[in-house]
């Protein structure tokens, strides 16, 4: 590692532990001068200034600036070698269903309402995340929080994947994407759909001997039965997100109404007490009134 304990960022942001130490980046919980609790991201020492690594980090920075939702970890701050996002307090759930295998279904239910009020906002915002899967959604106080934005793309900005390359990963991999076509906001409706069906049931909707083949398995398979006990309304609406056609997908806005509005939920209330309807085109839906801080990678087969 590059950094240790007690290492302060920018004279602002003083380094706590070490979250993550991946081959592109280290990740660390900090304490910002006010008090709150941060994440600071890095790129590893090694890797240089003006390589896509680097060029990725600025760019996540910049798509999250651009994002405001209560179900979005909030863009802090970005500096010449540093992102800077909020801490959330809470468990993955990848963490939570490798402890538990599954989730009732009005807990994936209120679960993909949440995720698809961030999705909606991140598209309103014209930012595609393009990973979605467990380990990127924190389960907080305040509800399901999409994080992550290592590989996130926004409308207008250049491709930084070489032609023949896919960026993702395999087991949540929109079958468009596997057959080399653009991501959109289906394609995160449809990672979405994935995590909903690995909740529900303890298992991937799709899994091959590689990555290669599992995501060539999205495209060529169908998808299986969720199994009995999952509320009709909640099986429809997984299964339509699963469609191998991203036409044919619920819009976020879609996906987070009928979630609230499954037999699953009906009497639960939100987390944090959120219990609006997104209205809204493909891209998206209401922003939450949560105010933006302002400032002056990845999985790949």
């Amino acid at each position: 590692m590059t950094h240790v304990a007690g290492d302060v960022v920018a004279g602002r942001w003083q380094l706590l532990a070490p979250l993550h130490v991946g081959g592109m980046a280290e990740v660390w919980r900090g304490r910002d001068r006010d008090g709150r609790d941060v994440v600071v991201k890095f790129p590893r020492e090694e890797i240089q200034e003006g390589t896509v690594t680097w060029r990725r980090l600025a760019r996540e920075g910049h798509n999250l600036s651009a994002v405001r939702s209560r179900h979005v970890a909030e863009f802090i701050a970005f500096g010449p070698s540093h992102l800077v996002i909020e801490y959330v307090d809470g468990e993955t759930l990848a963490a939570t269903l490798a402890r538990q295998r599954t989730l009732p279904a009005a807990d994936v239910a209120r679960l993909l309402g949440e995720c698809a009020d961030g999705l909606a906002d991140a598209h309103l915002a014209g930012v595609l995340h393009r990973d979605v899967k467990p380990s990127n959604i924190l389960l907080s106080a305040r509800g399901a929080v999409l994080t992550d934005f290592g590989i996130s793309w926004a409308v207008g900005q250049a491709r930084l994947t070489a032609p023949g390359r896919v960026m993702g990963t395999a087991e949540y991999l929109a079958p468009e994407l596997a057959s080399g076509r653009p991501a959109s906001p289906a394609s995160d409706v449809y990672a979405l759909g994935v995590c909903a069906f690995e909740a529900l049931t303890g298992a991937l909707p799709f899994q091959g001997t590689g990555p290669v083949q599992t995501a060539f398995a999205h495209v060529d398979q169908p998808v299986p039965d969720l199994g009995p006990g999952v509320p009709d309304p909640l099986r429809h609406l997984v299964r339509a997100m699963l469609a191998k056609d991203p036409a044919d997908r619920p819009t976020t806005a879609r996906v987070g109404a009928t979630a609230r509005l499954s037999p699953a939920v009906r009497n639960v209330p939100a987390a944090g007490g959120r219990t609006d309807t997104l209205e809204g085109d493909a891209r998206g839906g209401s922003a939450s009134d949560r105010p933006r801080r302002r400032h002056t990678e990845e999985d790949q087969w």
